[in-house]
């Protein structure tokens, strides 16, 4: 189990690790079926690296900027290992119809 998902008490990180941990609970099953340590780990990044630009999609600073020019949000990890950086084909043109309750209007 990646460290950020133990049940390691880390102090003031363990606010900014609940999100890597409600990214874990949200995908458990593909997550275990992963073997090996690193492995599993960097699908994890990945994966919250695709709901953190989903997040910004969702505030009125960018949805405000979406208003007035030319915007994309793109999800990319950097990997240590390899010392390159991978496209997780995650790109957001404008904000997604599918969650209302997160649009701002009259911005």
């Amino acid at each position: 189990m990646p460290v950020a998902v133990g049940r390691t008490d880390t102090g003031l990180v363990n606010k900014w690790l609940r999100n890597i941990k409600e990214v874990y609970e949200k995908h458990p099953v593909e997550l275990e079926a992963i073997t090996g340590e690193k492995a599993r780990s960097s699908y994890l990044v990945e994966l919250n690296v695709e709901v953190q630009v989903r997040s910004l999609a969702k505030t009125s600073i960018v949805q405000k900027a979406w208003e007035s020019r030319t915007l994309q949000l793109h999800g990319w990890v950097y990997g240590l290992e390899t010392s390159k950086i991978k496209d997780l084909q995650v790109v957001l043109h404008e904000f997604e119809d599918s969650e209302p309750p997160f649009r701002y209007d009259n911005l």
